[in-house]
């Protein structure tokens, strides 16, 4: 009976993984087609119009091609780490590394962003007695995976970075006064590629942050939207 019991359970955890790359594939093929878009709309002009494009519109159309196969290129990244994970091959690589300034320069890529959706945007990141290790990509997108969430459900008020030392540990914290996450969603906040659905404002997704957070650096801690590193 606990054979069977454990098969059953193992069936359903490999069709729950199974909707999660569905969902995955869903999004990222979606997320291709704008830069496939935005670039073949141009290239297609300059290529049907020839001479007759000024030699200013061209360059300005150039740069559009560029930005997007930049973002092309980055979503071939998140394709290729996702294999890795799958593979059981994702590896970190952790460096000393001063995390508040580290957390302060990937905030500010935001600035722009949230003072013109009219947000107030603080940025408290005291300084640490010791590096924090950790690999600086994967960081990089779990501070830039909170923030975009952070931007996109968050409507009038603001948002909070800030980084704290609390005794032997670093404490992350992203605050902001935006919509929240649903209490029954909340124990699946750590489900990779998990989407939740508003019906309010329509259907928002994102691709997840690689592997949860348990591949960073030292040991992180979910608690209450705040990443505690633990040495």
């Amino acid at each position: 009976a606990r054979s069977y019991q454990d098969q059953q359970r193992r069936a359903e955890e490999l069709a729950e993984l199974d909707r999660a790359k569905t969902v995955f594939f869903s999004n990222i093929s979606h997320e291709f087609r704008t830069p496939l878009t935005l670039i073949l709309g141009p290239v297609a002009e300059l290529r049907d119009r020839g001479d007759e494009v000024p030699a200013e519109q061209v360059r300005r159309e150039l740069d559009v091609v560029h930005r997007n196969a930049l973002r092309l290129s980055k979503l071939v990244t998140v394709l290729l780490d996702f294999s890795r994970i799958e593979a059981g091959r994702m590896q970190a690589s952790y460096e000393p590394t001063d995390l508040a300034v580290l957390t302060s320069e990937l905030a500010s890529v935001f600035r722009s962003a949230i003072d013109k959706a009219g947000l107030v945007f603080t940025v408290d990141c005291a300084p640490l007695a010791e590096p924090v290790y950790l690999d600086r990509g994967m960081w990089e997108k779990v501070v830039f995976n909170l923030l975009s969430n952070a931007l996109k459900f968050t409507f009038d008020g603001s948002i909070e970075v800030t980084v704290r030392p609390e005794g032997r540990h670093a404490v992350v914290s992203v605050q902001d006064t935006g919509i929240g996450v649903p209490d029954d969603q909340i124990p699946r906040l750590f489900e990779r590629f998990h989407r939740i659905e508003w019906p309010e404002e329509g259907e928002y997704g994102h691709l997840g942050i690689v592997d949860r957070f348990d591949v960073i650096g030292h040991h992180a801690v979910e608690v209450e939207e705040e990443l505690v590193f633990r040495s």
